[in-house]
């Protein structure tokens, strides 16, 4: 080896301490400037004028799935980012707090709400608190709710639960509750109850639509939910009656249809591949983080830890557990709007799950599916924002009731904001 060699051989080794540094803290920097900016740009809301969205209907007080998927099927998707950037950069923005939600006490510690949003506890269906954050709308006039459920080993404390909940509020006009399901974010720290697929959690979704159905603000109650919070939504809506709490509609984003599948599936993640094998050991070591530090066993199987501890804890069998908590048996009885997003790309809940979930609900005509060629699994807010939005806020709008809004040129506080900045991008 020459002197230029062992001279070039410090700088090349610094280079590589510093990029290896760099790559360890970008997930840090990344959380850190997204809480600087939310708490920068909610600090003063002011009250910006909005129309109320008017119904789609021709005919006043009429609504059907089959006249609101001909306006949603018209909504253009363009994919803006590629699958595997959207991924990389949902990533980085949601490793800490995912890393965190595995401990009770750090749980919900980063990405903090704005002002307007206040914490909240109620009782599941079983007894179980669970928490959340509640936005109200305090003009006059009552107005819709939406609740938003987050996926397996996340919470409210994310990136895209924040975004929509702080679009949903600040410029569609909603009452906006963000969700923590059992086991998961804040509602952690008050149970021991562990997660059960759908099956418990859908218990959670319909205690909270009975609460914010109570109010005297809420007129209709609608759910989007995301991945197990989709499944858990679906389940939901099964058991809702037409007229019940969850009248407003509910949006079931890359859910799974059945859950003994998905949980093999989601242990190898199919085929090999970079990204999937990736993807597959950081839901084993999320699962073993979580139960090495709840205790008294550590768990790197989704199955093992269903069936010695979920079943044991909610004293049912594997197989019932698998029936109760598979939304393909339950897509057939909703009876409230729903619909189901899914693309064809998403690898981690395949799009088969959708086409199952669509072909149990064919003669169903409160179910409805919208397929996209890309997207990943629930990466549309990156993929195609503009897309995105402009569905969930055409469904909702639909199914909502704004009839009561006493001022329609004043029903949403500081309406221009969208904690990424231009919303139609």
């Amino acid at each position: 080896m020459d002197r230029t060699s062992l001279k070039e051989a410090p700088r090349v080794g610094r280079t590589v301490a510093a990029s290896m540094l760099l790559c360890a803290c970008a997930p840090l920097l990344a959380c850190l400037a997204v809480v600087a900016y939310v708490k920068a740009r909610f600090r003063g809301p002011g009250v910006r004028p909005i129309e109320v969205p008017e119904c789609l209907g021709d005919t006043p007080g009429v609504k059907t799935m089959s006249e609101v998927m001909e306006t949603l099927r018209r909504v253009e998707f363009h994919a803006r980012m590629p699958r595997a950037l959207a991924g990389a950069l949902i990533g980085l923005l949601d490793l800490i707090p995912m890393a965190l939600n595995t401990n009770r006490i750090t749980a919900g510690l980063v990405y903090p709400y704005p002002s307007a949003f206040e914490p909240l506890m109620l009782e599941s269906r079983d007894g179980t608190p669970v928490c959340g954050m509640l936005a109200l709308q305090e003009d006059a006039g009552a107005r819709p709710a939406l609740i938003l459920v987050h996926g397996l080993y996340s919470c409210k404390n994310t990136i895209g639960i924040l975004d929509l909940a702080v679009r949903a509020f600040y410029r569609w006009g909603f009452h906006v509750l963000a969700l923590d399901l059992r086991n998961f974010g804040d509602s952690g720290r008050f149970s021991e109850a562990p997660t059960s697929w759908g099956y418990r959690e859908s218990d959670d979704i319909l205690a909270a639509a009975e609460y914010l159905a109570s109010l005297d603000q809420v007129t209709t109650v609608g759910v989007c939910g995301v991945s197990l919070g989709a499944a858990s939504t679906l389940l939901a809506a099964g058991r809702a009656p037409a007229e019940g709490p969850l009248s407003g509609g509910v949006v079931a984003l890359n859910g799974f249809s059945d859950c003994a599948r998905i949980m093999d599936h989601v242990m190898t993640m199919g085929r090999p591949a970079v990204e999937r094998t990736g993807i597959a050991f950081f839901f084993h070591l999320l699962l073993a983080a979580k139960t090495l530090l709840s205790g008294p066993r550590v768990f790197f199987d989704l199955r093992t830890y269903t069936r010695e501890v979920s079943c044991q804890y909610y004293e049912i069998s594997s197989e019932e557990l698998d029936r109760k908590a598979s939304p393909v048996n339950a897509v057939r009885e909703i009876e409230v709007p729903c619909l189901i997003v899914h693309a064809e790309d998403d690898f981690i809940v395949p799009v088969r799950d959708a086409e199952e979930l669509l072909e149990a609900a064919l003669d169903n005509p409160m179910v409805e599916g919208l397929v996209v060629p890309t997207g990943s699994h629930s990466l549309y807010p990156f993929v195609s924002r503009r897309w995105f939005f402009e569905v969930l806020h055409t469904f909702f709008a639909y199914w909502g009731d704004f009839s009561l809004v006493s001022d329609s040129r004043s029903w949403a506080v500081g309406a221009d904001m969208d904690i990424f900045g231009n919303p139609n991008n």
